[in-house]
């Protein structure tokens, strides 16, 4: 069975302005035209005239110059179209074979276009890494190109706004969570802190912290104030009968400065004491842990079943979203402002990657040449046929008028001239033929 022809593209909307605007053969052609009605009027006038001289010259050259002019032309014509609109055999050549012409031209750009040594040959001639190195060092091409790629990921992110897209994106950024193993990166932080004495630091820093905290006056207000309500709730005929022998606020105000003292003490101690009993609980205390999360089978279940919960619950779920919603406004509010820290970021990142194809990393540009030439390898013998396929499909979707209108404009005025010399050509013709006929001819003596 035959198999089965390629499906013809749709029409283009409108050719290239390169080949609209081919030049016009049209005053060209007129010459060419006056030439033949010249030599037409010339014939008539030359045969009223009979035979007295010069006027056989003259016939014998327009004559010839006739029938070279139109025999020229119907060969011209026959290229493109039924000269006269009949169907003469052998006429309207492109049109008959449209086919054969599409699957020639797209073998042609294939094997000789498409060829993958060939092309990377030229780009070993011409790097494209130092070609791209040279564009970018320059500041308004790097502004562009920031510009261009701050444009795309706008456009990437309003394509998130679709609902389907975003359900997909979501599942599996939950699969992804749900797939990571908590208690193993749990285990390895928690050993990297441990094998640094990171966590002794981390106490330090949490221990200055909470003593800046203690020593601002709102804090001591919020414990004053706590205090007096805590025992007004829990011990209020304490409280009443408190307040008859001292101001409750005022000693309130004295327990929980006594409590920021004690703390102030305390936190102190564990500071500067390096063997204090609340550093070896906090050193058993990840020690134990991560026993637990390497032999403890059990412990590791409770996790990731832990991890499961938490990740199912619609709460995690409005939050994550939530989340995922403010980032993208932030990001497109940034991402529409052109002189906006993005933009600087990715015209900062542009110059480094334009710098380092430039030269200043040499290994980064010959990696990035040798990853283009293995993928032309790759990718090329698969592209070359689709490819083809595709100009000859395109060539097929042309209506021939223009088609026709597109090689005559690419010829120009050639196919003109080619009547012009016909004609000319052949009158000198038909002038040699009467000479000739004349030197054969019995001479009247004889």
């Amino acid at each position: 069975m035959a198999p089965k022809a390629p499906r013809p593209l749709p029409r283009p909307a409108s050719f290239p302005e390169t080949w609209q605007a081919a030049p016009r053969s049209g005053g060209i052609r007129g010459t060419a035209l006056s030439l033949l009605l010249g030599v037409l009027a010339l014939f008539i006038w030359a045969t009223i005239k009979g035979g007295q001289e010069p006027f056989p010259w003259l016939q014998a050259f327009s004559a010839a110059a006739m029938v070279g002019g139109l025999a020229d032309w119907f060969a011209v014509a026959a290229i493109f179209r039924h000269p006269l609109g009949l169907p003469f055999p052998h006429t309207a050549i492109l049109p008959r074979n449209r086919e054969r012409l599409a699957r020639r031209l797209s073998e042609f750009v294939r094997d000789h276009f498409l060829q993958s040594e060939s092309i990377i040959a030229h780009l070993r001639r011409n790097p494209p890494s130092a070609a791209i190195g040279q564009w970018l060092s320059h500041p308004r091409n790097r502004h562009l190109f920031a510009g261009q790629i701050r444009q795309f990921i706008q456009k990437a992110i309003e394509l998130v706004d679709l609902e389907p897209l975003r359900h997909v994106l979501q599942e599996a950024l939950t699969r992804q969570l749900r797939e990571f193993d908590i208690s193993r990166g749990f285990e390895k932080i928690l050993r990297l802190l441990v094998e640094n004495g990171h966590h002794q630091t981390i106490l330090d820093e949490g221990i200055g912290r909470l003593r800046n905290w203690l020593d601002q006056e709102h804090t001591q207000e919020m414990l004053t104030a706590q205090i007096e309500s805590v025992i007004q709730r829990a011990y209020p005929t304490l409280f009443s009968w408190l307040g008859t022998v001292v101001d409750p606020a005022s000693l309130s105000r004295n327990l929980s400065r006594n409590l920021v003292r004690a703390a102030h003490q305390m936190l102190q101690e564990i500071s500067e004491d390096p063997a204090h009993p609340r550093r070896l609980a906090l050193e058993d205390w990840f020690t134990g842990i991560l026993e637990r999360l390497h032999h403890d089978r059990n412990f590791r279940i409770a996790l990731r079943r832990w991890q499961s919960d938490v990740l199912e619950h619609p709460t995690t779920r409005e939050y994550l979203q939530a989340i995922s919603g403010d980032l993208r406004h932030w990001l497109l509010e940034n991402l529409s402002k052109p002189d906006s820290r993005v933009q600087l970021f990715l015209q900062r990142a542009v110059g480094h990657m334009g710098r380092l194809l430039a030269g200043q990393q040499p290994e980064f540009s010959h990696a990035l040449d040798g990853y283009l030439e293995d993928s032309i390898r790759h990718v090329l013998p698969s592209f070359r046929n689709s490819f083809t396929r595709h100009i000859a499909d395109t060539i097929r979707a042309w209506p021939m008028d223009d088609l026709i209108q597109i090689l005559e404009g690419g010829i120009g005025n050639d196919l003109q001239y080619i009547r012009i010399n016909g004609t000319l050509v052949g009158g000198c013709l038909g002038l040699g033929i009467h000479a000739l006929s004349l030197l054969l001819a019995p001479s009247p003596w004889h």
